[in-house]
């Protein structure tokens, strides 16, 4: 975005002391004080109120390694993480940011606002607002955990899909695409992939956006088309049968649960899959 400070600064990264960067997110040093971080999304929006879902939990996972780093590393003793979003909320730069502020016991940083007497009526029913609690997946000890996502340009159209594994702490993410394909055909390459990189482990939850593949497991579609000839229960023949047989063969020796998440809604790893399964399909469209 033209007249941007934070665009000029990813477009042009000159004398910007730069920590960290990816596809998603830069952070660099900020030249006031010793320490200060400014985290940024690499693709311009204006603020929090219009930033991704699956932007801003990257955004958030950076401030935490970069926060945590400070304290465990470099001898601070904690941080804060700011953010101001609208121009009455004291946002100087229009592209949303967050900022570190390392912490030393007795540094007399005053970061806190103070609020007049009776600033807000916090029993104000206006001011209540419903989040829909995200419950935590990635903490099954026992599971290996696998989101997946598939999207397409199209439907047929190019098309993109992205796997992220957890067990024991650790994270794998694959992603890939096609020229042409379809988003059904995304949804269940993503599962597959997923599956195959799964060594030695026999236990695993699946957990997806799509009714199509969740249902043809949780609802026995899958066996009722085996026992049909591989027809649907209208005699069609049953539509992406090679990637049904190569999944049903994988999920085979594995024992495989099928949970089905909201799509583009508040749960980080499902939007991460779907950013990364967008990606895939921006650059073959690029090619």
């Amino acid at each position: 975005m033209k007249n941007c400070k934070f665009c000029s600064i990813l477009n042009e990264k000159n004398n910007q002391f730069i920590i960290y960067e990816d596809d998603f997110v830069l952070a660099f040093l900020s030249d006031d004080f010793y320490g200060h971080t400014i985290v940024i999304s690499k693709k311009h929006y204006e603020s929090v109120e219009t930033c991704d879902n699956s932007t801003l939990a990257r955004l958030i996972e950076l401030c935490k390694k970069i926060g945590n780093h400070y304290v465990n590393d470099c001898g601070f003793d904690g941080f804060d993480i700011l953010s101001f979003n609208g121009k009455f909320a004291e946002q100087k730069v229009p592209h949303v940011s967050f900022e570190i502020i390392p912490r030393k016991q007795g540094d007399n940083l005053v970061l806190y606002p103070t609020f007049p007497e009776n600033h807000l009526n916090l029993h104000d029913d206006n001011l209540k607002i419903q989040i829909e609690e995200i419950k935590p997946t990635f903490d099954d000890k026992d599971y290996v955990i696998v989101y997946t996502d598939g999207a397409c340009s199209g439907n047929p159209g190019v098309g993109g899909w992205a796997s992220i594994l957890s067990f024991n702490g650790k994270e794998k993410v694959i992603s890939g695409g096609e020229k042409l394909t379809t988003n059904n055909r995304m949804e269940l390459l993503a599962v597959i992939h997923g599956l195959k990189n799964i060594k030695n482990h026999s236990k695993v939850k699946v957990f997806s956006d799509s009714a199509y593949v969740v249902n043809a497991f949780n609802q026995n579609w899958i066996s009722s088309w085996q026992k049909n000839n591989w027809k649907t229960s209208g005699n069609s023949e049953v539509l992406n049968k090679d990637l049904w047989q190569t999944l049903l063969e994988l999920t085979n020796s594995l024992h495989v649960e099928f949970i089905k998440v909201k799509g583009h809604s508040d749960n980080v790893y499902n939007n991460r899959c779907d950013a990364l399964a967008r990606e895939e399909i921006s650059k073959i469209s690029k090619n």
